[in-house]
């Protein structure tokens, strides 16, 4: 949130949260203590460069508890005031895919209802999808701006979460067909580090069954899954 003391170790902590935060396009928080109510990113995929209020992408939204927020979320959608083509209230807050769910009603809500209370992340570090910058077609940027920076480039070690879309289920073992090399190759980590995690929860959970049958806890034991581990294409 926005909120903490302005000076002493809380806020030093505060200020150091903040500053850790990779906001899209680089543009500051909003200042405190004005609350920072959601977070999200914004799916460019969904729109022409320029459309004037892109979607959220409806993978990842972090929101702050609040009845009241709710309630006129609840009473948005029952009235029902949406507009083909130009979207919610006709405001433009349309057009695209998931328009009428939670990709249009979130941008709607916190870009025109409540501006100033929500932050779009950099999707480069938030809820990445393996997608690229440019319209195949036109080559502009997706969002856009003139110049746009390929996710696709970014270091596995910097990114946050990841959201399994081009690049599909790491345990349907996809071949990427059609996709790109960048996107193959950044689709293959991505893949390896959601087998190297997977491995590290079976293992501890092997372990802690173990320690539960020593103990008499009636535990199985760890047994190894069905199928071949394949190391040399998955880690």
């Amino acid at each position: 949130g926005g909120g903490g003391s302005g000076g002493g170790k809380e806020g030093k902590e505060v200020a150091d949260a903040r500053s850790r935060v990779q906001v899209m396009h680089d543009k500051p928080l909003p200042p405190k203590p004005n609350p920072i109510d959601a977070y999200f990113t914004r799916d460019y995929n969904m729109i022409n460069p320029g459309h004037k209020h892109v979607g959220v992408q409806g993978g990842f939204l972090i929101v702050k508890p609040n009845m009241d927020a709710f309630r006129e979320y609840v009473s948005i959608v029952l009235e029902g005031n949406f507009h083909q083509g130009s979207g919610w209230e006709g405001k433009g807050y349309g057009g695209y895919f998931g328009a009428q769910q939670i990709q249009g009603v979130c941008s709607y809500y916190y870009d025109y209802r409540h501006p100033g209370t929500a932050v779009e992340l950099n999707k480069c570090y938030y809820n990445v999808m393996a997608d690229g910058p440019r319209q195949e077609k036109t080559n502009k940027c997706r969002d856009g701006k003139e110049t746009c920076t390929d996710c696709r480039e970014m270091s596995v070690e910097d990114i946050y979460s990841v959201h399994f879309t081009l690049c599909s289920k790491p345990w349907k073992c996809p071949a990427w067909a059609g996709q790109s090399g960048v996107t193959k190759d950044i689709c293959a980590k991505f893949h390896g580090e959601w087998f190297r995690i997977r491995e590290d929860l079976e293992k501890r959970d092997g372990a802690l069954r173990l320690t539960e049958s020593a103990a008499g806890g009636g535990g199985r034991g760890y047994v190894n899954p069905g199928g071949g581990h394949r190391p040399d294409v998955f880690r």
